[in-house]
This record gives C-alpha cells, sequence and structure tokens, in this order.
C-alpha cells in the first residue's frame, strides 16, 4: 500500500509540473519597441537639435543606441536613452551631422536632453539608412 501511494504521488507530481517555456523577444519586437520610443521622443529630438544648433534641423536614421533605467527617484523610476540621428540641409543635402543625445525623464515627465555630442560627418562616411543611401 505504502509503495502503491508513494508511486501515485511521484506520478503526480511528475504530470503536473509543466515544461518551463522560454520567452523569445524576435528582432521585430525590438525594432517595434524602439520605433514606439523614438516616436515618443520626437519632439524632445527636435527640441535639442533647435537649441544645439540655433535653428531648426531635420534628421534621419534615428536610432536608439541605449536604455538605462536609473535607480527609482522617490515615487517613480526614471530612463536614460541616448538617441542617435543624422541631421542634414534641404532634400538630404550636406552638411551631415551625426549627434548623440542622452535624454532623461529624471526631475519631470518631459524627457530632456541631458548630454549631447555632434560632429561633422565626411562625405565618405554618410552611409545607407534603412534602405537609403545618400551617397
Amino acid at each position: 500500500m505504502k509503495k502503491s501511494l508513494l508511486i501515485l504521488v511521484a506520478c503526480l507530481t511528475l504530470f503536473s509540473c509543466s515544461p518551463v517555456q522560454a520567452e523569445t523577444v524576435t528582432k521585430n519586437d525590438v525594432q517595434l519597441r524602439d520605433d514606439v520610443i523614438l516616436n515618443l521622443l520626437w519632439p524632445s529630438i527636435d527640441k535639442a537639435l533647435e537649441k544645439h544648433f540655433g535653428k531648426p534641423k531635420q534628421f534621419y536614421c534615428d536610432r536608439i543606441l541605449q536604455i538605462k533605467k536609473v535607480e527609482p527617484y522617490e515615487t517613480y523610476s526614471y530612463f536614460n536613452v541616448t538617441v542617435q540621428v543624422t541631421t542634414f540641409e534641404g532634400a538630404h543635402d550636406i552638411p551631415y551631422d551625426l549627434v548623440t543625445f542622452t535624454f532623461s525623464n529624471k526631475y519631470s515627465m518631459e524627457w530632456r536632453a541631458i548630454d549631447v555630442k555632434s560632429r561633422r560627418l565626411k562625405p565618405n562616411e554618410v552611409t545607407e539608412c534603412r534602405g537609403i543611401s545618400f551617397n
């Protein structure tokens, strides 16, 4: 009787455990997430470019380089998001500048640029962006 009960408990335990399934994140999921974040940051990017260059600038090839969750600040968490864009004049004409911003929402719900780096691109450094070549 003891042996039968032990076998029954072992079988029930064995069959009641479900296999663990790993959650997979596809490249498409990451791109979708980045697109949403860039869309939400667009007004902040536009404002930061105008402040940095002293005039409105058009941009393309926007991409997220890093997302960092910073330690919680009182009642909410805040983040630093590093974004890189390429600016241009007119109809994708020179000069091109590679601009890297780090945005933060630490002290407000509005994203603000806390770091800006830019450099002028040489003609041979301008590369393809999302399937569009500007060389």
